[in-house]
């Protein structure tokens, strides 16, 4: 690290350096830690071996103050660091030993400083190396992974693993194996070592693999004395104590981590959530991903509780396809979904798999501290946090809507912090600006090429603009962010307060220009264009023109048009597609949790109120009722998914009651399908006996009916075209009744 740094480097220095760091090295695929005061680095090398060399590693922290560390018995060098933030003194030890040693010293005497708990990200931004360089994500050696068992909990003896899938693809083609329990599971988990071993990935893939594929395989490996030496240096897996969380959008999801020596596990159950960050898919489990995704596909398909039949029944040939099938599945939806963590590991100090677990926050530190500290420059510590003002959202309208636009500001928050020059005023030395700015030159450049370019570079130019995008929403957020160490509240809030400016001029343009405002959410609108806007030309050039009226740097974007929209409230609406498709968004409209028949009758609800036929609604609402009284639909209808833990069980005593009562062997996030009984107690939907709670699920569809309140002008209109049921209610009579009201909505 540079202790004398050049005056104004950004003037000096390209971005290429801030960006993707000061050291070149090409072919990097992995870097780990070697006894105390080593790194393997292993290397793709100009003819595509692999390759490893052994380098020398200084661990570090910034320390505010140089006395008590200079006086530690190991005698670390210590640097005096350019500039006036808090922490100013770089710490640098002989061995990883005399670090933690140290460290914990410092913790215990209340010292303060900061420091990467990782090894791997303490080199990486030592040396400005990192991974990848030089590769696109094809040259990776990807290996996806999945598992068929008799049972869900590996603690069962009769729980066996009795089929794993493999799929290997690189630039020299697939490699496809299937191997089946023969002799005994000890035998099948040692051949898969020997097949990992042979076929030397970069990356291990699958599907839920974190908390399902790896530790059911740890524990039957532990279970028979059988080690599974999967690292590159024959190390055995290891599956990581306690919970870490993976952070998709608001939400922050726990999963077991789990290490493989010098390769990276990449779970696309977690990746396609990232992916579906607008939240157009129903679920995330494989099939029904897949389902959404690609509808056209073909695959054979066993329902998971058939599993054990079929291999009672020796259908191995099924079982070989229907487990084949699954891995590759895993390989579509990783050349999907990954590519955007792949390229930023490219830019970023972190290894694959962190980069694909870690928050945004963390990566705009990795980039700052890479920074500062390669210009020899002393880091601030991270301001208390503080609230601030956040987006403009504004519901103007409930009703149906056709057509409807969407525009968007582009990137609202970088694109202000680059157009009104706001950044942290930590950020003394001008860094964060220079790189969001590139990433954004970076990025328009790569989106061009995406468009242009023929498969299969398209896909790598996807890739890297998914990237940067990801990246430059992150800037923003990183200045509100509390373990930000370059965070400003103040900052953020100026960005915040003008893009509210900035939306809030779109909706009086529109309005001016006759359009219809409906709904405004932080970045963009949707509205009912004017009537002599008609084509998709005609639509672009429409908003072109109300983007002249935005800020110099600000620019508005057609975001999709669609035949119809149902607006309820705030962010809780149906869009229609024009080819007929639908999307439901919104906690109301589109919970997980809802029961498939309830997700229905929304789903057509919904239809028929945008094609204002009340009829239909009225129909199907009568319709789901009449089913439910007579208990012709199917359980699965009416079932929910609930995931066993302990606060489940803790606030939830009638599913505690089933655990008991069921002698279920509770497995830590196994997911259980359950029902309500007519005596108010829930139960499996493998102990149904035609005695669901009919009274209940009557209220549920009152429940969900309440979603469309909204659109009528008052309680009695609402109460007449949805009225309650019980279970004595004749239906019949509710029907004509209702039917000879001329009921409004739509007030």
């Amino acid at each position: 690290m540079n202790t004398s740094p050049p005056h104004d480097f950004i003037k000096d220095t390209l971005t290429d350096t801030l960006l993707y760091g000061a050291d070149a090295t090409p072919g990097i695929v992995a870097v780990e830690p070697v006894g105390t005061d080593r790194m393997s680095v292993f290397r793709r090398n100009v003819d595509g071996k692999r390759e490893f060399v052994e380098d020398i590693f200084r661990p570090w922290l910034v320390a505010e103050r140089a006395a008590p560390w200079s006086a530690h018995r190991s005698r670390p060098e210590i640097d005096l660091l350019d500039g006036d933030h808090r922490f100013r003194y770089l710490v640098r030890f002989s061995d990883w030993s005399a670090y933690m040693d140290a460290e914990r010293a410092g913790r215990d005497a209340g010292e303060s400083y900061f420091r990467f708990r990782s090894r791997v990200e303490q080199y990486l931004v030592a040396t400005g190396r990192t991974l990848f360089k030089g590769l696109v994500f094809d040259d990776l050696r990807r290996l996806q992974l999945d598992i068929e068992t008799l049972g869900l909990d590996p603690r069962d003896p009769s729980a066996q693993v009795i089929t794993i899938a493999i799929r290997l693809a690189d630039q020299g083609g697939v490699v496809e194996e299937h191997l089946i329990l023969e002799t005994t599971e000890a035998d099948l988990l040692r051949h898969l070592s020997d097949v990992i071993h042979n076929l030397d990935p970069d990356v291990i893939e699958g599907h839920n693999i974190f908390n399902f594929d790896l530790p059911f395989l740890a524990e039957r490996a532990t279970r028979f004395g059988v080690p599974l030496p999967w690292g590159r240096d024959s190390s055995a897996l290891k599956i990581g104590e306690g919970k870490q969380r993976f952070k998709v959008g608001a939400l922050v999801l726990p999963f077991t981590p789990a290490y493989v020596f010098g390769r990276h596990i990449i779970d696309t159950y977690q990746q396609v959530q990232r992916y579906d960050i607008a939240g157009r898919l129903s679920s995330y489990a494989l099939k029904k991903v897949m389902h959404e995704l690609y509808p056209d596909q073909t695959r054979t398909l066993i329902p998971g509780e058939q599993i054990r039949d079929i291999w009672a029944q020796h259908d191995l040939d099924r079982l070989r396809a229907y487990n084949l099938d699954d891995v590759r599945d895993v390989d579509t939806l990783s050349r999907l979904t990954v590519p955007t963590e792949f390229y930023q590991a490219q830019l970023l100090p972190r290894s694959f798999q962190s980069v694909a677990t870690g928050g945004p926050g963390e990566k705009i530190n990795d980039l700052m501290v890479r920074a500062y500290l390669h210009q020899g420059h002393s880091i601030p510590s991270a301001k208390a946090a503080r609230s601030y003002p956040g987006g403009h959202a504004e519901l103007l309208e409930v009703g149906a809507f056709a057509p409807v636009i969407k525009c968007d500001v582009e990137s609202l928050y970088p694109s202000i912090m680059l157009a009104e020059r706001i950044s942290s005023a930590s950020d003394v030395l001008g860094a964060s600006l220079p790189m969001l700015e590139d990433l954004t030159r970076r990025r328009l450049d790569a989106k061009n090429r995406s468009r242009t370019t023929a498969r299969p570079d398209r896909a790598v130019w996807d890739g890297l603009q998914s990237s940067f995008k990801v990246l430059i929403n992150s800037f923003y957020g990183y200045l509100g962010y509390g373990g930000a160490l370059f965070n400003d509240y103040d900052a953020a809030e100026r960005v915040t307060l003008a893009g509210q400016r900035i939306v809030k001029t779109v909706v009086d343009e529109l309005r001016r220009s006759g359009a219809t405002p409906i709904e405004v959410d932080t970045d963009g609108v949707y509205f009912v264009p004017p009537t002599n806007v008609r084509s998709h030309g005609d639509e672009e050039a429409y908003i072109q023109r109300l983007g002249e009226a935005l800020p110099t740097g600000i620019r508005l974007a057609h975001d999709g048009r669609f035949a119809g929209m149902l607006s309820l409230r705030l962010k809780n609406y149906a869009l229609l597609n024009d080819d007929g498709t639908m999307l439901l968004k919104g906690s109301s409209l589109r919970s997980r949790k809802m029961e498939p028949c309830f997700r229905t009758f929304l789903s057509h609800a919904a239809r028929g109120f945008l094609a204002e036929q009340p009829d239909v609604v009225r129909n199907a609402y009568f319709d789901l009722a009449d089913q439910i009284r007579r208990r012709t639909l199917p359980v699965s209808e009416f079932s929910q998914w609930n995931m066993l833990n302990e606060e489940t069980l803790s606030k939830q005593p009638r599913i505690k009651r089933l655990v008991e009562r069921s002698n279920l062997a509770v497995h830590w996030g196994e997911r259980v399908e359950i029902y309500e009984r007519e005596d108010g107690e829930l139960a499996l939907v493998e102990e149904y006996h035609n005695d669901e709670s009919v009274g209940y699920l009557l209220r549920r569809l009152r429940d969900v009916a309440e979603r469309f309140r909204a659109l009528f002008p008052n309680e009695a209109g609402f109460d007449a075209f949805f009225p309650p049921f019980t279970s004595r209610t004749d239906l019949e009579a509710a029907r004509e009744q209702q039917a000879a009201h001329q009921l409004q909505f739509f007030d």
